[in-house]
């Protein structure tokens, strides 16, 4: 049986998700948020979608709606589609993929010099000031090398605007990335976006308060990935820093992106260790 849909009904929020994004794809907006409810706004935005296509409006995602949805495109899952991927142990980790060293990013993305300002003076705790590139021959290393990457495909996550700040040399492999997302039907997963670029240690690991002046990004292990523009973040809300990555079908589970974008180089925080787990990251990782 295919999983039908009703405001009240016992729904699985990824299928929600997936409804709401189909809507909203066919340029329904009333439809609101990907929020994984199917409240009142969603009902409003399936009936609709059955007055357009004259169907009985019941407002609910049932098997005469869901037909004519499919014939759209739409894609329809079985009712134990998530039977096996509902646990901590899904996706499994790469075995041929690993999070970059320091010395990776830097070889691939370039050494850059930075400082940190006094937390007063901070917009963000950890934040750093990028400077110039480590051999002088850059004097501005984010202007050479961060750009603004429109991204083509419809993506109607909060927060996301079209447009990934990353590195250059990044950019080419997030564009396949959300290119793949697109084809295997999964861009209904990402409900929230919350941002590439961003320079910056690592959470809870700036040295202290009062700052510091200029350092090397090679001799600093601590720098996130975001300072070098080559990881995104998704779903926070539903994946918080240090807790367990949401599991499948919650809302705002990114487990399902996960194979598709290893495959294509780009590493999964929640297969980071110990208390550091981070199921909202997605970091470049293939230097080589």
């Amino acid at each position: 049986m295919p999983f039908l849909l009703k405001r009240g009904g016992q729904n699985v929020p990824l299928e929600v998700q997936r409804w709401q994004y189909f809507l909203l794809k066919n340029s329904i907006a009333q439809t609101g948020m990907l929020d994984a409810q199917f409240g009142a706004k969603t009902e409003e935005a399936t009936k609709i979608f059955q007055v357009q296509h004259s169907l009985t409006i019941t407002g609910e995602l049932d098997t005469a709606t869901l037909a004519v949805a499919q014939g759209m495109g739409y894609t329809v899952r079985p009712d134990n589609f998530y039977a096996d991927k509902g646990t901590a142990s899904f996706p499994p980790r790469p075995t041929n993929l690993q999070s970059p060293t320091n010395a990776d990013r830097n070889g691939g993305l370039g050494c850059f010099r930075f400082k940190q300002l006094p937390l007063d003076h901070r917009a963000d705790p950890d934040e750093v000031v990028t400077m110039g590139s480590c051999d002088g021959s850059i004097p501005d290393w984010r202007a050479t090398n961060i750009i603004d990457l429109t991204i083509p495909q419809k993506i109607f996550a909060s927060g996301f605007s079209g447009v990934i700040r990353c590195h250059k040399f990044v950019a080419p492999h997030l564009l396949l990335l959300f290119r793949k997302w697109e084809e295997l039907d999964l861009l209904h997963l990402i409900r929230r976006y919350d941002g590439s670029y961003v320079p910056r240690y690592k959470r809870g690991q700036s040295p202290s308060a009062a700052g510091h002046g200029p350092k090397r990004s090679v001799q600093v292990d601590s720098l996130s990935n975001h300072a070098f523009g080559s990881a995104f973040d998704i779903n926070e809300p539903d994946n918080s820093f240090g807790g367990q990555p949401a599991l499948c079908p919650r809302r705002g589970c990114t487990r399902e992106l996960v194979e598709s974008a290893n495959v294509l180089g780009f590493y999964w925080g929640g297969h980071f260790t110990g208390g550091s787990k981070d199921g909202m990251h997605f970091e470049f990782a293939q230097f080589d």
